[in-house]
């Protein structure tokens, strides 16, 4: 009796875990269902979309919509791999913040943005001072940003999401300055006007550059114009004069505002300047800066550089005027990094669940065989504390026609 009991009970035993797995199995496949966040994930854009330098802000989001079209459509895209499970992306009515290059709109603009949990990524800030307001609100929330152009050195110090596809300010100082004390012959004793916009761009370049032409014995002049805004213009009159009085053989002059630059410049041969003229990255555009003769240091390739495809999509999408500006096409690479980093973070749960956190643990290893740039990308700067590139720095001399001329490129 007590042994058939316990056959049956053995028999019943079989049969319940039989049961059992087949329930788990069933439940474990509704468990495994991909979270929504798997299936669609925001990004978010922050830049000037207002203001002198707005063109710059516009140029960078429509890089970083002709990435996302592409991504979508599951194009070939340079550097994705072929294997990868991307997830959809999009960009949400509030993920959008003018920064307006300044750190109070900035911070205004992240908290709307990181309010929206479907966003897990964002490209940007554009600015320096964009991301020294803004970023702490990012930082705070967890999500990672990238940025096509800030180039402050200090903000992969002080920022723990920040990362940027661009070179930093030391890079690109040494890159510009190297080529065009050679270009000029500056030698011993020969002297410099440096004149900066007094915000955190301008004066970290500034810093950078007087150091190196220091180092060399180059007697510098360091000045300070602030920048034009949308209720104020600069005034390089009384500038331009003394460059002129100095006998200056280069005036090198970083601003965020490419029709600073060009007035500048003008003055600078008004009153009678035969040196040479050196802006910086926030003056790339062929339409506001393009005064023949003048230099131009930039964190990425030029225009004819970019990937013909995907030049030409651009062109027929957003006009020939915004193609001709390199400023942009780093964007496209930002929203890249982002992409494939949010892809593998949800790859890695199956699709159950994903973070900004672990999309940002992610993304620190990501990295491109190649881009639309012509070249690699990952983050692997280690005087940028892994959150730069080592390369990219270019310097542009304005032709007699305005057009731009690569005629160098940082190894």
């Amino acid at each position: 009796m007590l042994k058939k009991v316990g056959a049956t009970a053995a028999i019943a035993a079989a049969f319940a875990v039989v049961v059992a797995a087949t329930l788990g199995g069933t439940a474990s496949a509704k468990t495994e269902k991909t979270t929504p966040l798997c299936q669609k994930a925001g990004l978010g854009y922050g830049g000037p979309l207002s203001g002198p330098a707005q063109f710059l802000g516009d140029d960078q989001l429509n890089w970083e919509k002709l990435f996302i079209a592409d991504w979508n459509a599951k194009k070939a895209i340079p550097g994705v791999p072929k294997k990868l499970k991307r997830v959809k992306l999009t960009i949400p009515n509030d993920g959008l913040a003018d920064g307006q290059l300044q750190a109070g709109p900035s911070a205004t603009a992240a908290r709307a943005v990181v309010a929206d949990n479907k966003i897990l990524g964002f490209v940007g800030f554009a600015g320096s001072n964009e991301n020294l307001g803004g970023g702490p609100v990012m930082d705070h929330k967890k999500l990672p940003y990238v940025s096509g152009s800030a180039t402050a050195d200090n903000l992969t110090k002080t920022l723990k999401y920040f990362f940027r596809v661009v070179p930093n300010n030391s890079q690109q100082a040494d890159a510009g300055v190297t080529y065009v004390v050679g270009k000029l012959g500056l030698k011993k004793g020969s002297r410099v006007m440096i004149v900066d916009d007094g915000e955190a761009y301008g004066i970290g370049i500034a810093d950078a550059a007087q150091k190196l032409f220091k180092a060399k014995g180059i007697k510098v002049d360091r000045e300070k114009v602030p920048e034009s805004t949308s209720t104020s213009t600069a005034d390089f009159h009384t500038v331009a004069q003394k460059a002129v009085t100095l006998g200056a053989k280069l005036v090198y002059a970083p601003t965020q505002t490419a029709t600073d630059s060009q007035t500048f410049v003008q003055l600078l041969h008004a009153d009678g300047y035969h040196g040479g003229f050196m802006a910086t990255d926030g003056s790339v555009s062929p339409s506001q800066f393009n005064y023949p003769g003048s230099f131009i240091s930039f964190f990425g390739p030029s225009i004819t550089k970019i990937k013909s495809g995907f030049l030409k999509q651009y062109k027929k999408k957003y006009g020939a005027k915004s193609a001709d500006d390199p400023f942009g096409a780093p964007s496209f690479v930002a929203a890249e990094m982002l992409g494939v980093a949010i892809s593998k973070a949800c790859a890695a749960t199956h699709g159950k669940s994903v973070s900004r956190a672990s999309v940002a643990t992610k993304l620190k290893g990501v990295k491109l065989g190649s881009t639309i740039l012509g070249y690699g990308m990952s983050f692997g700067n280690k005087k940028d504390n892994h959150r730069g590139p080592n390369a990219g720095v270019t310097v542009f001399q304005v032709q007699k026609n305005g057009s731009y001329k690569q005629v160098y490129a940082a190894g």
